[in-house]
């Protein structure tokens, strides 16, 4: 009987031990406000140029939208927020958001190694000559 119970107890303890979640000590992804010591900063090297919004060119309104956008170690974008937009509702928000997780990274590198970032960017939406209908 008392073999039984240490069996068992081993048996669950195994258990326990093989279903936990593996540790690594370290975090997927940096949060937004997560300080991250880099030898070289992410560089943009695919830009995706964001739709100009339809509304935006027929009531000839420009504007500024700051993107934030977490890169990661292969350089893609896996998340990305808007910071400030200086026109609201135009459409100017969702058209560089669009835009920027389609953005190519190289990935900022830390001793050697990739590691995943926030960057920061500002998206211009300006009526260039015969945009405007």
């Amino acid at each position: 009987m008392h073999f039984r119970f240490i069996a068992v107890f081993v048996l669950l303890l195994l258990l326990l031990f093989i279903s936990a979640p593996i540790q690594s000590g370290e975090k997927e992804y940096p949060g937004e406000d997560d300080f991250i010591i880099i030898d070289t900063p992410a560089q943009m090297i695919q830009e995706t140029t964001p739709v100009y919004p339809d509304s935006a060119i027929a009531k000839k309104i420009e504007g500024t939208v700051w993107i934030r956008a977490l890169v990661d170690k292969t350089g893609k974008v896996v998340e990305a927020k808007v910071i400030r937009c200086t026109t609201k509702n135009c459409g100017f928000e969702l058209a560089a958001l669009e835009a920027a997780k389609k953005c190519v990274y190289t990935p900022a590198m830390q001793n050697g190694k990739p590691v995943a970032v926030w960057v920061a960017y500002k998206v211009q939406f300006a009526l260039a000559e015969g945009k405007e209908k």
